[in-house]
C-alpha cells in the first residue's frame, strides 16, 4: 500500500533532536578518546571526504575545526584517489569521510588512500558493517536509524553533532568547550524549531511562486544554505542554489531580478554585514528577499522574515537553519503535488567513482 506523500521525510525531520540527542550521549566516549589522540599526535591538518548532503555536513565539519582548533581543515576530492590515482601526502594529517551509508566508493577509496598514506583516518557514517567504517581507524556512529525518504534529512543532523563532537573534544579550549555545551542543548532547542510550521509554510507558500531561488549565508551558516538549496532542488524541483553572500556580490548578483526568490540566512555573527548588503541589492533589482533572522536591518530589508536559529550560538546554527529548509522543501513539494520522499531520478544511495 502506497503511503502519503512525503509521510518519511516528514517523520524523519522530526526525529532530528532525538536522534542528536543519541549521537552526544552515545559517542561522547569515542569522540573524547579520538580528541586526546588527535591532540597527543599532534595533528594540524584536517580533510573531510564526503558527497552530497554529507558534503554540506563536512562543511560544518571544516568551519568547526578551523575555528575551535585553529587547524586548517580542507574538502576532499576523492576524485584524487579514483580517477587519478593520486597518492597524497597526508601522514600526519586527519582525514574524515562522511557518508550515510558508508556505501559511496569514491569516499571509501579515498579514505583507504589515506590510511595508506599514513593519516589517521575517520568515518563518520550510520551504518557500521559499512565499507566506510572498516576503511577507517576510529568510527562515529550517527545512530539515525533507517532513513527511508530519499532525502537526508536526519542523517545531516547526526553528521553535524558527530563531527561537532569530534571539534568540540580536539579543540578542548574555551571554544571547544562552548561547541560541547550547545550540543547538550541542542535537541531541545532543535525539537522547537520543528514543531513550528508557520515560517516553513508561509517561506513554501512564496517559493512556489518563483521561477529560481538563491539561497545565501556567510561563515558558519554557508552550508546550510548549501544543503537547502540542495533539498529545494532534490524534493520540490526548484531551480535553487545556495552560495555564499560574498561570492554572490562578486558577480552572480548582475543576474538578479524579479522571478528570483533569495532566502536569505542571518543568524547573528560577523558575517551578517554580506548577507544584509546581498539583501539590499538583491530588493533593489526586483527580487523577492526571505530571510531567516533576528537581526533588526535585515528584517528591514526583507519582504517576509522569521527566525529559526534565535538563541542558538553560531557555530551551531546550521542544525536548525538546514532543518528548517528542510521543512520548507517538504512543504513547498507538497504544494507542488509532488512526493519528497521518492523524488524523480534518485536513488537513497547514489554510488560515483
Amino acid at each position: 500500500m502506497r503511503t502519503e506523500p512525503g509521510r518519511w521525510m516528514r517523520a524523519e525531520i522530526a526525529e532530528q533532536p532525538d536522534v542528536v540527542a543519541r549521537v552526544v550521549e552515545r559517542e561522547a566516549r569515542t569522540a573524547a578518546r579520538l580528541g586526546e589522540q588527535l591532540r597527543r599526535r599532534g595533528v594540524a591538518l584536517a580533510v573531510l571526504a564526503a558527497r552530497g548532503s554529507s558534503d554540506h555536513a563536512a562543511a560544518v565539519g571544516k568551519y568547526l575545526i578551523e575555528w575551535a582548533c585553529a587547524i586548517p581543515a580542507a574538502l576532499a576530492a576523492p576524485s584524487m584517489a579514483t580517477l587519478y590515482g593520486t597518492r597524497l601526502r597526508l601522514r600526519g594529517a586527519a582525514v574524515i569521510g562522511v557518508s550515510q551509508s558508508g556505501r559511496s566508493p569514491d569516499v571509501v577509496e579515498y579514505l583507504r588512500m589515506a590510511r595508506r598514506a599514513g593519516a589517521l583516518t575517520v568515518a563518520v557514517t550510520n551504518e557500521s558493517r559499512s565499507p566506510l567504517a572498516r576503511a577507517a581507524d576510529e568510527t562515529l556512529l550517527c545512530r539515525a536509524g533507517r532513513e527511508r525518504s530519499v532525502a537526508a534529512t536526519k542523517t545531516f543532523a547526526a553528521q553535524v553533532a558527530a563531527l561537532a563532537l569530534i571539534a568540540g573534544e580536539w579543540a578542548r579550549g574555551p571554544r571547544g568547550g562552548s561547541v560541547l555545551r550547545g550540543l547538550r542543548r541542542a535537541p531541545a532547542r532543535l525539537s522547537r524549531v520543528v514543531r513550528r510550521g508557520k515560517c516553513s509554510g508561509e517561506l513554501a507558500r512564496r517559493l512556489a511562486a518563483a521561477e529560481r531561488c538563491i539561497v545565501l549565508a556567510r561563515g558558519f551558516a554557508y552550508p546550510a544554505a548549501l544543503e537547502t538549496g540542495l533539498k529545494l532542488k532534490e524534493s520540490a524541483a526548484l531551480a535553487a542554489e545556495g552560495a555564499s553572500a560574498a561570492d554572490y556580490l562578486h558577480g552572480p548578483i548582475a543576474a538578479a531580478g524579479p522571478g528570483l526568490a533569495a532566502l536569505m540566512f542571518g543568524p547573528r555573527g560577523p558575517g551578517l554585514t554580506s548577507v544584509r548588503s546581498a539583501a539590499v541589492k538583491l530588493r533593489a533589482a526586483g527580487a523577492e528577499v526571505l530571510a531567516v533572522t533576528a537581526d533588526p536591518a535585515l528584517r528591514a530589508a526583507a519582504d517576509y522574515c522569521c527566525d529559526a536559529a534565535a538563541g542558538w550560538p553560531e557555530p551551531l546554527s546550521a542544525l536548525p537553519l538546514a532543518a528548517l529548509g528542510q521543512m520548507t522543501a517538504y512543504e513547498l513539494a507538497r504544494l507542488k503535488g509532488l512526493d519528497p520522499d521518492h523524488p524523480a531520478g534518485l536513488r537513497k544511495v547514489t554510488e560515483t567513482w
